[in-house]
């Protein structure tokens, strides 16, 4: 997973669109397939976002899972994204965005271990 047009800064007067790019887990494409083909982006259809200030771990924006869905991925045909307005974050810290995504199987909630990380300016 990879958040494809994430950038190093972003300032408070700006409503940021994030795009994720995701695929299948230990996928190991054959040469034929890296010579021939795009790699697929699999749409998460039930996804969610929080954003925490990194010098101290604070959550900022907390995952809106179950009844409140405030960090509910959207997606379109060229696959998952989010917008955030970036006014709601104070200025001069570094931040991080992390994902979790529903598993129907397991009907439970599955925390991505990275984080994608940016900075805020006035």
């Amino acid at each position: 997973m990879n958040i494809t047009n994430l950038r190093d800064k972003y300032y408070r007067n700006e409503t940021a669109q994030f795009r994720l790019y995701t695929r299948n887990k230990d996928w190991c494409p054959t040469i034929y397939v890296k010579a021939s083909a795009v790699p697929e982006n699999i749409i998460i259809e039930s996804g969610s976002f929080k954003v925490v200030r990194l010098v101290d771990n604070l959550e900022v924006i907390p995952f809106g899972t179950g009844s409140e869905n405030h960090t509910q991925l959207s997606y379109d045909a060229s696959g998952s994204y989010f917008d955030l307005d970036i006014n709601m974050l104070e200025a001069d810290y570094a931040y991080g965005i992390k994902f979790a995504f529903y598993d129907d199987v397991a009907q439970s909630w599955n925390e991505y271990p990275d984080i994608f990380k940016f900075r805020v300016e006035e």
